[in-house]
């Protein structure tokens, strides 16, 4: 059965587990070291033109890594402080929680290789992409992002027990996301609290609260809040990534494909990175063909491109299989569309070897051609 060591075996020069592919993922919340400090600015509005009741959680996807990067603010503004020149924690500051706003990651040509987009419930949200601004200092107005309401039947699986919530709870539901905004984390701890006391099976709440305690460095309490969250409302997707990215933090990846299975189920289109995730944890797992088909799957659902790494790791996968002519193709696509990757030299590197591999395997499988008769 394949293994971590396995795995490094077939890509010798890729990082085994806990770095490389696998971790890139899992890191989606950490926090990353600012060099220098600047800002990204924009609003966020309904379609129709209407402004966002409370606040919206805006979400920055960096190559495929997404986290919370800020909020916006009771007109819809949102300003997030970003680094052109970062240096990723390590392992023990992924969970100490801070109230900085979120670092985003310049690649090497000093734009970013990232987007934005906008997280309400009841609502889908366009991106903006990220790729063309300058990372040289100063302001960016990255523009608007919309938001569009989802129709009756999809905003039902939101969390229906939510929607029946007091009005007191809501009140401290929605205290506690401007206390969010704010990085007050200990006093948005207290108000999702009330707003669970008030009503037990606000699921919103529970997965707010679970997003808190991670930013307090409370990763039990964290992981109790999820599944209090799925307790009142199984059909909320949101607590499920969560716990699969706790999981995958911790290297348990057994606790990652569960996770990540639920998740799937429920939503098979909006996560590619779930089949990321679902892919590298049955890997770690023994088991080839699972990630191989996760893998897949994850490339026929990102579309657009945003998971280069879904190739990164289906090269690793069939290098293993001693598949060296797709293992490379893959790596090729993973150059092409991450070329200012900080492992592209490496990825690079191992392309080559690949391609050497695959032109040996077709010299050997040739047929002779048939001796000429006399």
């Amino acid at each position: 059965m394949a293994s971590v060591l396995s795995f490094a075996q077939a890509f010798p020069s890729l990082p085994s587990a806990g770095s490389g592919p696998i971790t890139n993922f899992a890191n989606l919340d950490s926090r990353e070291h600012l060099h220098s400090a600047h800002f990204l600015s924009g609003k966020v509005i309904v379609e129709g033109g209407a402004v966002p009741a409370g606040p919206v959680t805006i979400q920055s996807n960096c190559n495929g890594n997404v986290h919370t990067a800020g909020y916006t603010d009771s007109k819809g503004y949102f300003s997030l402080e970003w680094g052109g020149v970062v240096a990723v924690p390590d392992a023990s500051e992924e969970f100490r929680g801070s109230s900085a706003p979120v670092a985003l990651k310049g690649t090497r040509d000093g734009g970013l290789n990232c987007e934005l987009q906008a997280e309400l419930p009841g609502f889908t949200s366009e991106t903006v992409t990220l790729a063309g601004l300058s990372t040289d200092g100063g302001t960016a107005n990255v523009g608007t992002i919309f938001l569009h309401p989802l129709t009756h039947e999809q905003a039902a699986m939101i969390s229906a027990t939510s929607v029946a919530a007091p009005r007191n709870a809501q009140k401290n539901f929605n205290k506690g996301r401007e206390e969010e905004q704010k990085g007050k984390w200990a006093a948005a701890r207290e108000s999702f609290e009330k707003a669970i006391r008030e009503y037990p099976r606000f699921a919103l709440a529970w997965l707010e609260l679970g997003r808190v305690q991670i930013q307090l460095g409370n990763i039990t309490d964290a992981q109790l809040a999820f599944h209090e969250a799925l307790a009142a409302d199984s059909k909320l997707v949101m607590p499920y990534a969560e716990l699969a990215q706790i999981a995958a933090r911790q290297q348990h990846w057994q606790d990652a494909v569960d996770a990540t299975d639920q998740l799937l189920a429920l939503d098979p289109i909006g996560f590619p990175q779930g089949w990321f995730l679902n892919s590298a944890s049955n890997y770690y797992l023994g088991r080839v063909d699972r990630a191989e088909k996760s893998a897949l799957q994850g490339l026929r659902v990102d579309a657009q491109h945003r998971l280069p790494r879904l190739h990164f790791l289906l090269g690793a996968i069939l290098a293993l299989k001693h598949d060296y002519h797709g293992a490379a193709e893959h790596l090729r696509n993973y150059l092409q569309l991450a070329p200012h990757a900080e492992d592209a030299l490496m990825a690079q590197q191992k392309l080559q070897q690949l391609e050497k591999q695959s032109s040996q395997v077709a010299t050997q499988t040739k047929i002779p051609a048939p001796a000429s008769q006399p």
